[in-house]
């Protein structure tokens, strides 16, 4: 399994780059294609090119398009798990592991509002925050 490591700077980019255990570390560097813009307007993927899977996610402006680059996240990278040791997170969704990051870099660890905590405990990182994000837009 990939294991995800977060990068943040203010006020909105994030970056989390997956490595896997399994591949050896390039000698020269990982020469891939750069990232480009994929699924929505600001989720950039860069793709490994020895498995050709996407390796590197990029969001510009992650603490205003949360929303977006999860439902393109949960759509388009649904069917691989993730470690995030980082977050103490094991085997979970892209778009987990994403809200996680939200929650932590954007939302600064904050609890969430009385409207997330009115739902089940067994909900989602994922619905749990994105249901805050829906309390709190104007």
């Amino acid at each position: 399994m990939r294991q995800l490591r977060f990068f943040f700077q203010e006020p909105g980019l994030i970056e989390a780059v997956a490595i896997d255990p399994n591949l050896s570390k390039p000698t020269g560097g990982l020469n891939t294609p750069g990232y480009r813009s994929l699924w929505v307007a600001d989720l950039m993927v860069d793709t490994d090119p020895r498995t050709g899977k996407p390796y590197a996610f990029m969001s510009s402006s992650f603490d205003q398009t949360y929303p977006l680059v999860i439902w393109a996240l949960k759509i388009h990278m649904a069917d691989e798990h993730f470690d995030v040791p980082q977050a103490g997170l094991w085997a979970v969704r892209l778009d987990e592991a994403f809200s996680w990051a939200y929650a932590h870099f954007i939302l600064e660890d904050q609890s969430l509002t009385t409207e997330t905590q009115a739902l089940s405990s067994s909900a989602s990182l994922t619905s749990q925050v994105l249901h805050h994000a829906a309390a709190t837009v104007q």
